[in-house]
């Protein structure tokens, strides 16, 4: 006997714990939406409770040995998150930031006047909008254009077809290697297996390095012992004698006759001659041959372009492009769409020279603002934490240098203006892009301004350059990033790799993810409540609430599909026939739901009725099953492709218990015989309701082919533009839809039916049922809104405890590094109209980099690790043809003592 029951019957302590955890989870949702987040601690708490799940603490003993490393690795990664966020973030940092810039005012400062009102600039920004498109538009049907894509995807497939056939002739074996393969190896022939440990690569690559490396300490000390004596008047090898004398030189005004330039040269010579006897002759015709060998490569590749690309075909495709603009300059539409796009632009343009004008004060009143004072000095913080606690200090200072110099250049303003004098011009005067006079301005618009980037703020760039490469190189070396990186890297590579780091697929983790990992998540979804529902119209009004859906009773417990194919192929009198038949049977839909909650108010007709009140309706055992066969429809079928033989509906095991109504016993009374009479009616509904959707669903599709084959008909007059055959359907599909949301619209004017989450979203205010999901919803949603600035209590999901060990965050400091020393090269405070083009070496003035020391680098150096210039820099200047061995562009003269070490060098001022 067929069982009776579902299969998972409703436990209504669990339905009522697990309700409540959806909706609490409603409440998070609505708490975000309200700029809320949640604390540290209830980050923690959840985090601990996710780990101690069943999926991640003990995982099915049914997932293969692959599938329970997956699961350890992703609980290592959930465990390295939670230490790197929690450290990081210690004081509640992220989450005050995000509070303090949705409150940040203008503190005590007035706003600048704003330049249009909110209509004016949505008016003006469809007006971009549709300037944009227009262009967009007529560049995409431009003939030249797509002649050039259609050029350059040739191009490409001809690079692609040499790379390809490059590709097969490395991989394929040599003559010799295949001659070889049949042959034996030697007899006895015994090889040493190779130690692979950790601790014996890294002393091979330790000793190779130190048999290798150009000097040692020792040269070291021998270099600074034959520059002192060269420096020294008496050729003394000590330091401290040359620094004494020097030191005594500088108080007292005398001259003993220290060289500093004289021993640094005997010092580098020193180093120079060391570091060639002590690479091996070996190691120098490698890094010969490996450079000759790269340089060969590049050359060869620069060739191979160049062949590909040559000088004539490279002037055409600009000529092309001259040619496209100019055609596209000649449409009607061109003209309208540039002026409205330039207008706006010059028009915006000047409001935001006339706010930044007002806005000196604003600015300075802004940071009044204890809210954008806070917001920066958290993201401040949390992004220096997560760099090693290393301070953005130096970073920020370079930027600001930047900003003061360029911003005091009249000579950089001037070229801005030139290159927007030159765009206008191109844009607006028909035919000057194929004008001599437009290369040659451009030409020079593009010499300055690689004169300024390149050269005259190349100091600038260079810093702020060498100050994001190290903040992110001390990203790198944080040790908790590193370590959540490594989790990250060893799930992706359990994922995807085998044990020797080689791409393989894995068929036991899709076996556990289709056998084990998704059953199992939809069995731990459970019970889904459903929102409020609700119905009205002229004749009734309807409300069902407290549905809750057992997703396990849900699923079907069996889909079967069947499909026969018949083909025949005729000749002669013989016709081609093709039949296809389709069998779709779904059975096995249950469901066991508790206290469900309805409200029926029947206005009109007879007879008249008002009930409010609870009941349980249970349908188990086979349940609602249906059966669909189906086949392609024929020529004389009244469908046009897929024709509906039989559709059978079955309900079975369905009974409905009311707890509370108005007329409960009259129900109960005429249940049996309402039953026996609705159920073949409901059944019969039923069918008739999927035979009509499917034979609705034939005709729509029917529709959408006869829209698509007037479309691909009409096209055949303009080929150029003819869309493909999914563009086609696709249009005629949204076209169909369209038209049915407009006409289901026009029939339901006087129905409607509303899903209401909360009882503030209900049609039906007053009417509150017992056990109503939307009444607890609302709870949630108003405890949501609770909790002092960012705080809310919601978030406190979970039940396991706090973490111990958490590591406090370290303190932030500035970090000795080497950096360019900034500075705008050439003249400085230069006249407007003035231009320093090709004066910019020597630079006269710099900004030097402070190492967390204090220490500060001489104009035109860069800092070393203690904070003094750099070694190689001072090489650099000492040596420096073009100053004449001066020190940051100063003739040598102008340096006391006559020495070109830098006002800094430890010698010349007595610091050694």
């Amino acid at each position: 006997m067929a069982s009776t029951s579902v299969n998972r019957p409703t436990n209504v302590k669990l339905k009522e714990q697990d309700v409540n955890q959806k909706l609490q989870l409603y409440g998070i949702y609505s708490a975000f939406a309200n700029g809320k987040v949640p604390t540290n601690k209830q980050i923690d708490v959840a985090l601990n409770s996710a780990l101690a799940s069943k999926p991640l603490s003990s995982p099915s003993s049914k997932l293969s040995e692959e599938g329970r490393h997956m699961v350890a690795d992703l609980r290592k990664v959930i465990e390295q998150a939670k230490y790197l966020l929690l450290t990081k973030n210690e004081g509640n940092l992220l989450q005050d930031f995000i509070w303090q810039t949705q409150q940040i005012g203008s503190g005590g400062a007035q706003l600048p006047g704003a330049p249009v009102d909110k209509d004016t600039a949505t008016q003006h920004g469809n007006q971009a909008l549709e300037g944009l498109r227009t262009l967009g538009t007529l560049i995409l049907s431009n003939g030249q254009f797509r002649k050039l894509i259609q050029d350059a995807t040739v191009l490409m497939r001809d690079v692609a077809g040499d790379a390809a056939q490059k590709a097969a002739n490395k991989v394929n074996p040599s003559e010799d290697q295949l001659a070889g393969i049949d042959k034996p190896a030697d007899d006895n022939t015994w090889h040493d297996v190779p130690d692979m440990s950790r601790d014996n690569l890294r002393n091979q690559a330790k000793g190779t390095f130190n048999k290798n490396k150009p000097f040692g300490k020792g040269d070291l000390q021998d270099a600074v012992g034959d520059a002192t004596q060269s420096a020294h008047p008496m050729g003394s090898r000590d330091p401290a004698d040359a620094a004494d004398l020097a030191a005594r030189d500088q108080q007292e005004g005398t001259n003993s006759g220290v060289d500093a330039q004289q021993g640094l040269r005997a010092g580098v010579d020193t180093l120079k001659g060391r570091a060639q006897d002590n690479v091996p002759e070996d190691s120098k015709d490698q890094t010969r041959q490996t450079r000759d060998a790269a340089n060969a490569k590049k050359q060869q590749t620069k060739q191979y372009f160049q062949s590909k690309m040559p000088q004539d075909r490279r002037d055409q495709t600009i000529w092309r492009l001259k040619k496209m603009i100019v055609e596209i300059q000649g449409h009607q539409d061109y003209q309208q769409a540039i002026e409205t796009l330039l207008t706006l632009a010059e028009e915006y343009g000047g409001h935001s020279k006339n706010i930044s004008q007002q806005g000196a004060g604003t600015v300075k009143g802004a940071h009044t603002d204890t809210a954008l004072n806070t917001a920066e000095a958290d993201l401040k913080t949390l992004i220096e934490r997560f760099a090693n606690s290393t301070s953005s200090d130096d970073l920020f200072e370079a930027i600001n240098n930047l900003y003061r110099d360029a911003d005091k250049d009249p000579e950089l303003k001037g070229w801005f203006r030139s290159l927007d004098g030159y765009i206008r011009k191109c844009l607006k005067e028909t035919g000057f892009v194929m004008q001599e006079d437009a290369t040659k301005e451009w030409d020079q618009l593009y010499d300055r301004g690689n004169f300024l980037l390149r050269d005259r703020y190349r100091d600038h760039t260079n810093r702020v350059i060498d100050e994001i490469k190290f903040i992110a190189d001390q990203f790198d070396k944080d040790p908790q990033n590193k370590a959540f990186a490594e989790s990250i890297n060893n799930l992706f590579n359990d994922l995807g790799t085998d044990e020797n780091g080689k791409p393989v697929f894995k068929q036991h983790l899709v076996k556990d993810v289709s056998t084990v990992i998704l059953p199992g998540l939809f069995e731990s979804v459970r019970y889904v409540p459903i929102p409020r529902i609700e119905y009205t119209d002229h004749m009734m009004d309807a409300i069902v609430e407290n549905l809750v859906i057992e997703s396990d009773n849900l699923m079907p417990n069996s889909l079967e599909v069947g499909s026969d194919n018949y083909f025949r192929w005729g000749r002669k009198t013989v016709a081609n026939k093709n039949k296809n038949k389709v069998m779709i049977a779904v059975s096995g839909v249950q469901m066991d739901l508790k206290d469900v909650s309805y409200y029926v108010n029947k206005k009109e007709g007879f007879p008249s009725v008002k009930d409010k009140g609870v009941m349980d309706i249970f349908m188990g055992g086979s349940g609602f099953s249906f059966k669909i066969a189906a086949e392609t429809a024929d020529k004389s079928d009244a469908q046009h492709f897929l024709k509906i033989n039989t559709v059978t509906v079955d309900v079975k095991n369905l009974n409905i218990k009311l707890k509370q109504s108005n007329h409960k016993l009259l129900f109960n009374l005429f249940k049996p015989l309402l039953f026996k009479v609705v159920r073949p009616v409901v059944q019969k509904v039923l069918e008739k309701q999927i035979r009509d959707s499917l034979h609705q669903a034939d005709g729509i599709a029917y529709q959408i082919h006869q829209e698509a084959e007037r479309a691909k008909a009409a096209a055949l007059n303009d080929p150029e533009n003819a869309p493909n055959i999914f563009s086609r359907y696709q249009t005629a599909a949204q076209s169909k839809f369209m038209k049915g949301q407009q006409k289901t619209q026009e029939a339901a004017a006087d129905k409607k039916v509303n899903v209401a989450m909360t009882q503030h979203d209900s049609i039906f205010k007053d009417i509150k049922l017992p056990g109503g999901i939307s009444t607890k919803a609302t709870e949630y949603k108003e405890l949501a809104a609770k909790g002092d600035k960012w705080e809310s209590p919601v978030f406190g999901i979970g039940s396991a405890k706090e973490t111990s060990d958490i590591p406090s965050a370290s303190g932030i400091s500035r970090k000795a590094h080497n950096a360019a020393s900034g500075g705008v090269r050439g003249p400085q405070n230069i006249e407007p109209g003035t231009s320093t083009f090709g004066q910019a070496e020597p630079r006269t003035t710099g900004t030097g980099v402070s190492s967390n020391t204090g220490a500060t680098a001489p104009s035109g150096t860069t800092t070393g690790p203690n904070g003094s210039a750099g070694f190689s820099n001072q090489v650099d200047q000492a040596f420096d043809t073009k100053t004449g061995g001066a020190v940051n562009g100063a003739p040598t003269g102008t340096q006391q003592g006559g020495t070109t070490l830098g006002i800094n060098n430890p010698v010349l001022s007595g610091s050694a």
